[in-house]
């Protein structure tokens, strides 16, 4: 379907605009591992040299996540404005389907109807048919009665034995006869007509069967259509909606490393008169430790996950470790320090 082109790019589209600064701002968060691993103390007053860039590398990381959460916005819009035209045309092509039932219900209906019609002009053709042949059959009965009445009058028969009537005269029996054939025939001509009659009607109602036969044909064609349409579009509304919590959940966990990056930037803002034993101290690497786990969770989305970010995240999770042995050394030297 053309809209589920039309958000497959805007979701693609989304997923480059997030990664870019989302790269950048692992690269900074990286910049500052290195650089905490790396402070540079003043041998004589031991203060640390390199927090302005420190701060910018977080600060860079934090605008970079502010750009990656207005992408994520802007596809989140997009993605509900296709769901909106997804549901309204799911809702009018259930609607077009329970129209096109009720027309089905009303054409199967008039398809009985006519059907039944159907039989019973069969039944009656049938009995003009049964009609037509006793009135040939009476007609023939008389036409050989009246040979007979004929052939006795040519012999020099007077009369015609008749049983239960007892002696006609011939020539009344060839009358007779005569006429007898004439009512018949009439019959086999009632009966014709009405054979034609009820012929041409249930030829009508076999048209018409048929007929409706293939507007039910065609109308079970029109509800599979509708009904692949929407399972086409059901299908494609699952799919939007798994990618709109990915990118929701994505946006969620990059608000939440902006917020951790913050705490950071505030925490160094506060050490920047210490010396690197209290930058390394505890609390800081917590916060960055945070912001390794939710940028980790961000990278893990699905959305993300052959962007080629993995090598990043990789090298911070080394560098994660290389700090924290750094901070258990420092507090090694702190003690030993107390001890003496």
């Amino acid at each position: 379907m053309a809209l589920a082109g039309s958000y497959e790019v805007v979701v693609k589209n989304a997923a480059k605009a997030v990664i870019k600064p989302l790269k950048i701002c692992m690269c900074s968060l990286n910049s500052v591992y290195e650089a905490l691993i790396d402070a540079d103390v003043h041998p004589v007053t031991g203060y640390c040299s390199n927090y302005g860039y420190i701060r910018t590398q977080i600060e860079q990381a934090w605008w970079s996540l502010q750009r990656s959460d207005e992408a994520a916005s802007t596809c989140l819009r997009s993605l509900d404005k296709s769901l909106e035209t997804l549901t309204q045309d799911e809702g009018k092509l259930e609607r077009k389907k329970n129209d096109t039932k009720e027309v089905l219900g009303h054409l199967r209906t008039k398809k009985d109807s006519n059907k039944e019609m159907l039989k019973e002009s069969q039944g009656a053709l049938k009995q003009a048919e049964r009609n037509l042949s006793s009135a040939r059959r009476t007609v023939e009965e008389q036409e050989k009665r009246e040979a007979n009445a004929k052939v006795g009058l040519a012999v020099g028969l007077g009369i015609t034995p008749i049983p239960f009537v007892g002696w006609v005269v011939g020539p009344a029996m060839v009358i007779a006869s005569a006429i007898e054939i004439s009512e018949a025939s009439k019959a086999i001509e009632i009966a014709e007509e009405e054979v034609e009659k009820f012929k041409k009607q249930a030829d009508k109602y076999e048209d018409k069967v048929s007929n409706y036969r293939s507007k039910i044909l065609r109308t079970n064609d029109s509800i599979t259509q509708i009904d692949y349409k929407l399972n086409q579009i059901r299908k494609e509304v699952k799919v939007m909606k798994r990618q709109r919590w990915g990118i929701a959940e994505l946006q969620r966990k990059v608000r939440s490393t902006v917020l951790l990056l913050s705490v950071l930037s505030g925490k160094v803002n506060v050490m920047e008169q210490q010396t690197r034993m209290f930058i390394l101290h505890q609390p800081v690497v917590m916060v960055m430790e945070e912001v390794l786990k939710s940028t980790r969770e961000i990278v893990g989305n699905e959305l993300l996950c052959n962007a080629g970010v993995l090598s990043i995240i990789e090298k911070m999770r080394v560098n994660n470790q290389r700090l924290k042995a750094v901070c258990a050394s420092q507090n090694t030297d702190n003690d030993m320090m107390q001890y003496f």
